[in-house]
């Protein structure tokens, strides 16, 4: 009890995430993690291991740039600190455990309230009278700006990509009418993030989905999903499987699994 409380307080997340059900997803996020992290382990190893590896490569060595940090279970945040003199930790909404991270390593990890889609205090400001045609229209021209603490050497966007249009999307009162909203929202979200990404002169990390898969209890497939394609990537670097949401999580009949993929931008040459 005490250490939710604690939790909940040491928690921040501005207006429009809240209001566009950003603060509910992050700790949905954790409640799933608590009930089936055995589940989870592999690929939250594995986005550590990717992060630690892919970090390996910068030239240099200033700044390291987390987007979608969370609670920091996929990522590496001692190692990151090994390599690098300092650690942005981006969200739009800032843990308990961020916090934690700021006080054992202080001076090295900053954490950071930020927008990576842009869009959410332009659209929370409309929220109620947004059309289905116009709140894809906010994600694909919002400009989120220039990277919190300036540009980086290695910026990692984990595991966030496909959510930054798709929960604020299922916030909003148009899409009880076209339940396809939340899609288009997350599609032009995404890839208004992927030009944003392409931009930075770092090295670049992305970690998202792939695909999607329903399984029987005897593994057999049920439906195949491909997610990467819609958002204009080509085949990822390299895959590893996530058990999202084993029985009976998402369903009592199937698991719901991802392939989660990993893709690396080097710098531009000048």
């Amino acid at each position: 009890m005490l250490s939710r409380l604690f939790r909940r307080f040491a928690t921040t997340c501005p207006p429009a995430g809240r209001e566009l059900g950003l603060l509910r997803e992050h700790e949905d996020i954790a409640k799933r993690h608590a009930r089936v992290h055995a589940a989870w382990a592999p690929h939250l190893a594995e986005s550590r291991k990717t992060i630690l590896e892919t970090a390996g490569r910068c030239p240099q060595r200033r700044r390291a740039l987390v987007i979608g940090a969370g609670d920091c279970l996929d990522v590496p945040v001692a190692g990151l600190a090994k390599l690098f003199g300092e650690i942005v930790l981006a969200d739009i909404v800032t843990s308990a455990e961020v916090r934690r991270w700021e006080k054992k390593l202080r001076g090295r990890v900053c954490g950071v309230n930020w927008d990576a889609s842009g869009a959410l205090a332009t659209l929370a400001a409309v929220r109620e009278t947004v059309t289905a045609g116009e709140a894809p229209e906010i994600f694909a021209r919002a400009d989120p700006g220039p990277p919190p603490g300036g540009e980086a050497d290695f910026i990692v966007s984990a595991n966030c990509i496909s959510q930054l249009g798709l929960v604020p999307g299922h916030s909003l009162p148009a899409q009880a009418k076209d339940k396809a909203l939340p899609e288009r929202c997350a599609k032009a979200a995404a890839k208004r993030h992927l030009d944003w990404l392409k931009a930075r002169p770092g090295v670049r990390l992305l970690l998202a989905d792939a695909a999607r898969f329903d399984l029987s209890p005897d593994g057999k497939q049920l439906k195949k999903e491909t997610l990467h394609e819609r958002f204009g990537l080509p085949k990822p670097d390299r895959t590893w499987r996530w058990n999202l949401a084993p029985i009976p999580e998402w369903s009592p009949d199937f698991h719901r699994v991802h392939d989660v993929g990993a893709w690396v931008f080097q710098p531009t040459a000048p």
